[in-house]
């Protein structure tokens, strides 16, 4: 019998190796961002800075947060916006704005 381990996102327990289970594992294909869950007025400010090509190290400064916020705002809005990595975001973003 193997290690029990309590996955990270739902909790529920499981008896693999990682700290997920498998039902909350995303797959590796690429994903095409969808449109769905709305931003805060927060993360809003920060997608917005990232779409203008912003690092963390600027977007932390600019809206007084610490590079570790602005990490947990991105991993939270990349969820949201199903996007997996910041030319995806930026590009939803910008599509989203034009939709009323």
């Amino acid at each position: 019998m193997g290690v029990i381990h309590s996955c990270f996102r739902c909790g529920s327990e499981f008896e693999t190796v990682g700290r997920v289970c498998l039902a909350c594992r995303k797959d590796k294909t690429p994903r095409v961002p969808q449109l769905g869950d709305r931003l805060s007025a927060r993360e809003l400010q920060v997608v917005s800075l990232v779409a203008k090509g912003n690092p963390n190290k600027r977007i932390a400064l600019e809206l007084h947060l610490t590079e570790g916020t602005v990490k947990e705002y991105l991993n939270r809005i990349f969820r949201k916006a199903g996007a997996a990595n910041r030319t995806e975001l930026a590009i939803w973003y910008l599509n989203e704005k034009r939709v009323p």
